[in-house]
């Protein structure tokens, strides 16, 4: 695959994110595809759970915009890199009983994808969990405990 249809593929994605369409994201992704999200503990396999956790993210941060600033690929791998905006829902259950500000939230984010069937096959979405909570108003702790199930002490223990 070529570099430029990886960025056409991932761009699609991106747009269809922005616009919180999540049969249109379906459409870039492989029967297969596996979403990593190491900052929110999330691992979805297949078209089936990227839709519910598409779904359930978007009724978290419902104005979530990605966009990208800069991208490399080499034509089996694509990573791409640039700010994620987005809002924590006033009821996002991320918030673990604390109400979030409200406040728009602005990070760093980085992507990284690879491709299959001129599908995208897996995405490695990175980000700051810490930042999210910190720009929502939202103490990590809370965030950890819904998240992972656990306070950050005790893993650190």
């Amino acid at each position: 695959m070529t570099p430029e249809r990886m960025y056409e593929l991932a761009a699609g994605l991106g747009v269809a994110k922005n616009r919180q369409d999540v049969a249109a994201a379906l459409t870039f992704m492989h029967d297969d595809i596996e979403l990593t999200s190491p900052a929110w503990g999330a691992i979805a396999r297949g078209k089936e759970q990227n839709a519910a956790l598409l779904t359930h993210f978007f009724a978290s941060y419902p104005d979530y915009e990605v966009s990208f600033e800069g991208h490399v690929a080499d034509g089996e791998y694509f990573v791409g890199w640039g700010t994620v905006r987005m809002t924590m829902a006033a009821d996002a259950s991320d918030a673990n009983g604390m109400l979030p500000n409200g406040r728009l939230i602005e990070i760093p984010v980085t992507i990284r994808m690879t491709f299959k069937d001129d599908l995208i096959a897996t995405e490695h979405f990175m980000c700051d969990l810490a930042q999210i909570a910190a720009q929502s108003g939202i103490s990590i702790d809370g965030m950890w405990k819904n998240v992972f199930g656990v306070s950050p002490q005790s893993v650190a223990a």
